[in-house]
């Protein structure tokens, strides 16, 4: 079982590496690649969620 403090900071963590890969996702889906944007911005969305899910079925 984790503790709250370890859990706030993977949420902290899951939460920037989410807004990097979507400012990364929207710069490739303005420049001329919309399908490679929308897929990293899907791929990094499931991603996360199940990886906080992973963690507090743990």
């Amino acid at each position: 079982m984790i503790s709250f403090l370890e859990f706030a900071i993977f949420i902290i963590f899951c939460l920037y590496v989410f807004k990097e890969s979507f400012s990364y996702g929207i710069y490739e889906y303005k420049n001329e690649n919309k399908f490679g944007g929308v897929f990293v911005i899907i791929f990094s969305l499931f991603s996360i969620i199940l990886s906080i899910v992973a963690v507090c079925i743990s």
